[in-house]
């Protein structure tokens, strides 16, 4: 399995126009076959940071995400609304059975 992590610090000027963008990603992101949840939430501490959670089956899964048109559109919305640069991890995960 691969997991994705993601964070973006949004301007508070730009929350309101991120929030769609990101559901967008989310949703259509979930419809994909090699998916296994993908997620988004608002740190409540800490407004406008904002943390992605993703689980892929397979290199093949994020190979075919990432190359989506979407998903494309939504890293420039990230870039072009974050205060600082996006950052994002990926890491294969061994899951154990039982």
């Amino acid at each position: 399995m691969i997991v994705i992590t993601g964070t973006a610090r949004i301007a508070d000027e730009n929350r309101d126009a991120f929030r769609p963008v990101a559901e967008r990603q989310v949703t259509l992101s979930r419809a994909e076959a090699g998916n296994v949840s993908y997620a988004y939430f608002e740190d409540q501490m800490e407004p406008g940071r904002f943390f992605f959670y993703e689980e892929w089956k397979d290199r093949a899964a994020v190979d075919f995400h990432f190359a989506q048109d979407y998903c494309h559109e939504f890293m420039e919305a990230a870039r072009a609304l974050a205060e600082t640069p996006p950052e994002i991890s990926v890491r294969e995960v061994m899951v154990k059975e039982g």
